[in-house]
């Protein structure tokens, strides 16, 4: 479980270049030029099945690779259907996903994100991150794990 004390970012982490950029309507997907695709659930929306598609569809557009790292970025005040998050955890909902790691800003997130990995199980493998720097780190560095 993580923990939110002591948390802080660096203040100069080095921006990554967004080569390709699409905003849907609770989400918005980024491929970044590290190869991690960004998706953020945009702030006081309800995620559904019909998003987790949306997001596919796009990702099915890059073409760059079959699968890539995720780094998935919950605004505040975000939640998910309990349809699209058994859909994110199925091997059909990780057809594009090595790795994900999902960024916790609340500690609702935090509750989600554990039950998420906990009950759902993940197909992919699944971490959650308080720290953007360490996420990334994850997904680009540890690939085996």
């Amino acid at each position: 479980m993580l923990s939110f004390f002591g948390h802080a970012e660096p203040v100069n982490q080095p921006k990554v270049e967004i080569l390709l950029r699409k905003e849907l309507k609770h989400t918005i997907v980024q491929y970044r030029r590290d190869g991690i695709i960004c998706i953020i659930y945009k702030s006081g929306n309800i995620i559904t099945v019909d998003d987790c598609h949306e997001i596919a569809k796009f990702i099915a557009l890059i073409g760059v690779a079959d699968k890539y790292n995720i780094l998935t970025e919950p605004q505040e005040g975000v939640n998910i259907t309990d349809e699209a998050r058994a859909l994110l955890a199925s091997k059909l909902g990780n057809r594009f996903t090595l790795k994900n790691a999902i960024l916790c800003s609340s500690i609702i997130h935090e509750m989600i994100g554990n039950f998420f990995i906990r009950m759902n199980q993940p197909y992919a493998p699944t971490k959650l991150f308080i720290s953007k720097a360490e996420a990334i780190e994850w997904l680009i560095i540890y690939n085996k794990s």
